[in-house]
């Protein structure tokens, strides 16, 4: 299998659902079809990217690493907490503050990713820590102080798939590819769909984001909180089993975007909330033409990650083109 191509088909998939997804959380409540598909994007979506990611990290060994970190993460990370702050305050009148101990946005992305890192100096040593870091993630959702800030929430609720990513070989992701996995994995999709769309709740939502106590989420699924978040961890390792054994190994016409998923990560919201200010957004909304969203995501990914947007933005996030 090309591995290059599967990886880069796959960060090109997420990145639409992603950006896909910002834009139908405009639309929550209104349609169960809408409600329905937004919580399947949220239960493989970032668990996948997230896993893909701990899959191409190594743990910090020198100076070199950490100063690599600095400026492939905590550098963008400042530069666009501070960027989107001016953009939605002075732009829209968003009533946002300007501080950088709480991520903006989609920018907890960046600041937990520089965490797991470092925490692989601990976690990093043997396959079992897979499991103590489920055991803390269940843990963590008791203690208040664990929240936003510094994206401390999300970075314990994400950190198992991370963590897997980072022990899975190359080969396991060969072996996703047979045809038995193929079949079971389009079986399990259908019946994941099902059993969202007949006893999912749009208020569930902040059970898939992980970014606060048990304590402030006011939906519960399960009569205890911890048996609420393993059951949300068993259907995103399922689904996230399911997105990458139906992702294609070959060329598509979209395999080249995988490379640069950060940029459209990165400047896509500044598209989405000028997006929910037009009569398009209106439109969309009295019509219940949410199909339109499909193509909006589209355009997007399409016009981001382009190698002109790619160049003018690359000093900003420090990253090289490979």
């Amino acid at each position: 299998m090309k591995r290059t191509v599967y990886f880069d088909n796959a960060k090109a998939i997420l990145i639409y659902f992603v950006v896909l997804g910002h834009l139908l959380s405009g639309y929550l409540m209104e349609n169960e079809y809408v409600d329905t598909f937004y919580l399947v994007i949220y239960l493989f979506h970032m668990p996948a990217f997230i896993l893909i990611a701990g899959h191409f990290s190594r743990r910090i060994k020198r100076i070199a690493d950490l100063t690599k970190i600095a400026k492939t993460l905590l550098l963008p990370y400042i530069i666009f907490q501070l960027i989107y702050s001016l953009y939605y305050k002075n732009i829209f009148g968003d009533n946002v503050k300007i501080e950088f101990l709480e991520p903006r946005y989609a920018l907890w992305f960046l600041l937990s990713m520089i965490m797991w890192k470092i925490m692989l100096l601990a976690f990093g040593s043997h396959r079992s820590m897979v499991f103590v870091s489920v055991a803390i993630s269940l843990l963590a959702g008791y203690m208040s102080e664990v929240n936003e800030w510094l994206s401390l929430s999300r970075t314990f609720f994400f950190f198992p798939f991370f963590l897997l990513g980072y022990y899975l070989d190359r080969e396991n992701f060969v072996k996703m590819k047979n045809k038995w996995n193929v079949r079971v994995a389009s079986i399990l999709a259908v019946a994941v769909v099902l059993i969202v769309y007949l006893y999912g709740d749009i208020h569930w939502q902040e059970w898939f984001f992980g970014r606060v106590p048990y304590e402030d989420i006011r939906y519960g699924i399960l009569q205890l909180n911890v048996l609420s978040r393993l059951f949300i961890y068993g259907l995103m390792m399922v689904s996230t089993y399911i997105f990458l054994t139906l992702v294609p190994k070959g060329n598509r016409w979209y395999t080249t975007i995988g490379g640069k998923t950060l940029c459209v990560y990165l400047l896509h919201l500044f598209i989405v909330r000028a997006f929910k200010e037009t009569q398009i957004f209106e439109w969309i909304e009295d019509t219940g033409n949410y199909v339109v969203l499909f193509g909006v995501a589209f355009m997007i990914v399409y016009v981001l990650s382009r190698n002109w947007v790619w160049r003018i933005t690359a000093p900003l996030i420090t990253v090289n083109k490979k």
